[in-house]
């Protein structure tokens, strides 16, 4: 069984405050292991960005129950309702809404335990926004020291992921004729797909994090590379969409022209393929950089209009956005090419991440 790095980090967050709280003694011990669990986010630079929210964002909630307790040092549950609302109105309108629940923690601990210590109001309110402040600091100090995510392997994993399944899709609607269950897994591999450009948005925040890398440029050409490869997986994917969106009308092409599609969408196909594999085994010459594309899908459109103008007319309205969607997977998959054949002559060796076996507890 494996578990995940967050559920870990957030365990582990946890008990470090807890005995940092209980070595110094501090009366609510609760509060900055609640403020951890809370503040652990995805990525360290997300981390690093709510820690500044929540050192602004709980002052202001702290500085607002201060100034109320001077006023009415007994308050009342509809005061202290009604200090969070004035508290929850500036972080809306200062764009602090993500630090709402640690604020709102943080005024009822300060108004409802400042009127039973013997401590100056100040001071007390002090002492509990420190303690907030430790918990949400020691978070980001087991997710960026600890604990890093490392977001870029896992990325590798899912953008092959997505590919082997578009893959799989195409070969069984344009080779085995597989019918409609050739887009059974489609839901799967959008999700999946989604799921890789969830991991590069946090991947580019990873190296946003780490500022020493900005001068080990190798990182930032990968970056650019998988971002090239989400690209031509999602135009790939967009064609699988449309031919399952268009589905019962494409069944009823004329035999011929169903061939010459299924035959196109092969070709498309093995490009992809060679891209992918090119990339994989580190080999440009994979890569047949004769073939153009561009003018193939072309005169597969004109073969196509040409050919129903005699059969049936409608059907044009169906194949004509078909061929646009195809021109949009041949102009990711040039890019693409463009960029990994450069990239291979000038800087080969610095394309793929090292592998390394995972810890039971890594995502």
């Amino acid at each position: 069984m494996k578990f995940g790095a967050r559920t870990i980090k957030t365990g582990l967050s946890v008990a470090i405050v807890l005995l940092i709280a209980e070595a110094f003694q501090f009366q609510q011990i609760v509060v900055p292991a609640l403020a951890a669990s809370l503040a652990l986010l995805p990525s360290v630079y997300q981390t690093g960005l709510r820690l500044i929210e929540e050192m602004k964002g709980n002052l202001i909630g702290a500085l607002l129950s201060v100034g109320f307790l001077l006023l009415t040092p007994n308050p009342t549950p509809i005061a202290i309702g009604f200090v969070i609302i004035i508290a929850i109105s500036i972080l809306l309108f200062l764009n602090l809404e993500s630090t709402t629940r640690t604020v709102i923690l943080t005024t009822i601990l300060i108004m409802e335990g400042a009127s039973q210590s013997d401590m100056p109001v100040w001071v007390f309110a002090g002492e509990r926004y420190l303690l907030i402040m430790m918990g949400i600091t020691v978070a980001l100090i087991v997710n960026a020291l600890l604990f890093p995510p490392r977001y870029e392997r896992k990325l590798e994993a899912q953008i092959t992921d997505t590919f082997q399944m578009v893959v799989r899709i195409a070969r069984l609607f344009a080779e085995t004729e597989g019918g409609r269950s050739s887009f059974d897994s489609l839901p799967e591999t959008k999700k999946l797909h989604s799921d890789s450009k969830q991991t590069y948005a946090y991947f580019e925040e990873e190296i946003k994090a780490n500022r020493w890398l900005e001068k080990k440029t190798p990182i930032f050409r990968r970056a650019v590379l998988k971002s090239k490869m989400i690209e031509t997986n999602r135009a790939a994917l967009h064609v699988i969409e449309k031919l399952d969106h268009d589905f019962h009308t494409i069944e009823q092409l004329p035999p011929q022209l169903s061939e010459e599609l299924y035959r196109h969408i092969r070709h498309l196909l093995r490009r992809h393929e060679r891209l992918f594999s090119a990339y994989e085994l580190e080999n440009e010459h994979l890569i047949d950089r004769e073939e153009d594309l561009i003018h193939e899908n072309f005169d597969f459109a004109k073969l196509m209009i040409e050919k129903m103008r005699e059969e049936e007319e409608e059907l044009i309205l169906i194949v004509v956005p078909l061929v646009a969607t195809m021109t949009d997977w041949v102009k990711a998959m040039n890019e693409l090419e463009r960029y990994l054949v450069t990239e291979m002559k000038k800087h080969g060796d610095n394309l793929k991440v090292e592998p390394r076996k995972k810890w039971f507890f890594e995502d």
